[in-house]
């Protein structure tokens, strides 16, 4: 006849490997876990770094072009008359052929 005590000694044994083994495996799974989340970190970050530096970018830019803005209308203002000049030129030209 089978030991109850003996087979309960055995069977907590078998109980306290398992659960060591389902321990150690969710410690892998919680370590595999953090190790995506780091790298979707330092994704994160990469991508809010470059895109800081482009709108740092367009706004020193956007910045330049307000400070120059009279220099801009006044060389606008120059190709515009340049423009029509030419096409004046050109519409005389051909009126006297």
């Amino acid at each position: 006849m089978a030991d109850p005590v003996k087979n309960a000694k055995g069977s907590a044994q078998q109980a306290t490997a398992a659960a060591a083994r389902t321990a150690g495996k969710a410690g892998q799974a919680a370590g595999l876990a953090g190790e995506v989340a780091r790298k979707k970190g330092e994704e994160a970050k990469t991508a809010l770094t470059s895109a800081t530096a482009t709108a740092g970018t367009a706004a020193t830019a956007g910045l330049a072009a307000v400070k120059r803005r009279k220099k801009l209308a006044a060389g606008a203002a120059g190709g515009l008359v340049a423009l029509l000049a030419g096409a004046f030129a050109l519409g005389r030209t051909t009126a006297r052929d």
